[in-house]
């Protein structure tokens, strides 16, 4: 399993994304990501992105991932923990960082992960399949 791609699953999990009454499900973004360009379509009131397919919206959350982690966002040093990568995806109790955190362990095999994970652990370049 791909690190970032866990992650990503991880936060559409929290975000109740499998849902087809839930807002993420309905917009189709998984990781209620918001706009900040004005030629993308989103929802008036909480400029939440809105995404053509779940997939379209998938991907840009595992985007939006890898750039946290390589240090491409001006709210998250390179050396910042999953922790403080999270608090800006509006997870914010320790409830939910600890689901995260069990989500990662199961999917990734890797009992070592914690909130202190460096979010430089989710930066890895797809693996191809044989």
């Amino acid at each position: 399993m791909i690190r970032y791609e866990a992650l990503a699953l991880a936060i559409a999990c929290l975000n109740d994304a499998f849902n087809p009454t839930s807002k993420s499900f309905q917009l189709r973004n998984p990781g209620m990501l918001t706009s900040f360009r004005p030629e993308k379509k989103f929802e008036e009131g909480t400029g939440l992105r809105i995404f053509s397919s779940m997939m379209g919206g998938f991907k840009a959350l595992t985007a939006d991932i890898q750039a946290k982690a390589a240090g491409k966002n001006p709210g998250l040093k390179p050396e910042a923990s999953l922790r403080e990568m999270l608090i800006l995806y509006k997870f914010k109790s320790d409830g939910d960082l600890q689901y995260i955190v069990r989500f990662l362990r199961k999917a990734l095999l890797d009992e070592s992960v914690t909130g202190a994970t460096p979010v430089t652990y989710f930066i890895e370049l797809a693996v191809q399949e044989s």
